[in-house]
């Protein structure tokens, strides 16, 4: 696979503090000197009162296609589904420590988690993919039942971070584990499932460096989002110690009769943008994608949400310990953010104004 050489740019931590007022509005000051070089739009996100509790380590929030919002609600070992102004409508049976998920156009739930079971005597925890099939159930979640859909036997100390539908109804999932030293399969990798939920053969799986620092490695992934009805690109966040890029989106392009995975964006063709910053972000967790091909990331390490329009200039930055603590998961609604700030244990809600007072 092709390897691009990164041009290394001094990387900037945005350890950012935001007022938690309802309302009150995002200053570009608030940057201070650590502020990025890009240029800032004319909107902003502003946190909306009240946020919402009752959780136990939320891990991701999803705004779905009817549109509900779900939440995984890992340390209870559950799906929440809320309606757009916060009530819960119900939560699934039991999903042992979910952490990713995402629905298809069939508006089936699809959730990374785990389940324990007896190997030989003892207790195994495997990583795992469920679905949720929310019309089959007349959208009472309480009622719908939790297939599994996929594990590997064979492997259990993989898991399953991040999962993004495409078109068809395919889906990608990010996988991680401890062992990347085979060629053939390695643990961190993106794999293919088709609309039923069975795995394709591995040539059909985007092909990612595993033993490589630059655009097109991967190393411990977190999440990852496709684009609303676009073909097979997709956009990943990653916590390897050695990965210069934590996230990134990667497109099919084909030269000729040759068609390889790349990078959207080089370094060559686009220049010193903020999406390509090495080391840019610490422990990204989460990424998402709105109609507008905003991207949007947040990282549990500097507690930040750092928003990028489409030519992967930072638009907004925002955050600190004492808006978030160790956020992980992110999704976006119409003009509406939700966050997932998990050690605080709530759901908090941004609303995008022009208001900039």
């Amino acid at each position: 696979m092709r390897r691009y050489s990164p041009i290394l740019l001094p990387a900037v931590c945005l350890l950012l503090a935001l007022g938690t007022g309802c309302g009150d509005p995002f200053e570009l000051d608030d940057l201070g000197e650590t502020k990025p070089g890009a240029q800032y739009g004319d909107t902003s996100y502003v946190l909306q009162q009240p946020v919402w509790t009752g959780f136990n380590r939320p891990t991701d929030v999803l705004a779905g296609r009817e549109p509900f919002l779900y939440v995984c609600d890992a340390g209870n070992n559950r799906i929440v589904m809320m309606d757009l102004a916060g009530a819960v409508i119900g939560a699934s049976r039991e999903i042992r420590n979910p952490v990713a998920m995402a629905q298809d156009y069939r508006l089936r739930l699809l959730v990374c988690a785990e389940f324990d079971t007896l190997v030989d005597g003892a207790t195994v925890t495997f990583g795992a993919v469920y679905a949720l099939d929310m019309v089959a159930a007349s959208h009472n979640i309480t009622r719908a039942a939790v297939t599994r859909l996929y594990f590997d036997p064979l492997a259990p100390q993989r898991r399953y971070t991040g999962i993004g539908v495409l078109a068809d109804n395919s889906f990608y999932v990010a996988r991680t584990g401890p062992n990347n030293s085979s060629i053939v399969d390695p643990d961190d990798a993106v794999l293919l499932f088709d609309k039923n939920g069975v795995l394709q053969p591995r040539v059909t799986w985007p092909l990612l460096n595993v033993d490589g620092t630059g655009l097109t490695a991967i190393t411990r992934p977190t999440a990852l989002a496709t684009f609303p009805r676009r073909t097979s690109d997709f956009l990943f966040t990653q916590r390897g110690s050695n990965a210069l890029f934590r996230a990134q989106w990667i497109t099919m392009r084909t030269t000729g009769d040759v068609s390889q995975w790349e990078s959207y964006y080089t370094p060559a063709r686009d220049g010193a943008i903020d999406f390509l910053r090495p080391a840019l972000f610490k422990r990204p967790e989460d990424i998402t994608v709105d109609a507008a091909g905003n991207v949007f990331v947040v990282d549990a390490e500097t507690d930040s949400v750092y928003r990028f329009n489409s030519s992967g200039f930072i638009t907004q930055a925002f955050g600190g310990r004492t808006q978030f603590n160790a956020p992980e998961g992110i999704a976006v609604f119409d003009k509406t953010l939700y966050v997932a700030d998990t050690q605080n244990n709530r759901i908090l809600r941004f609303i995008l104004s022009t208001d900039l007072r």
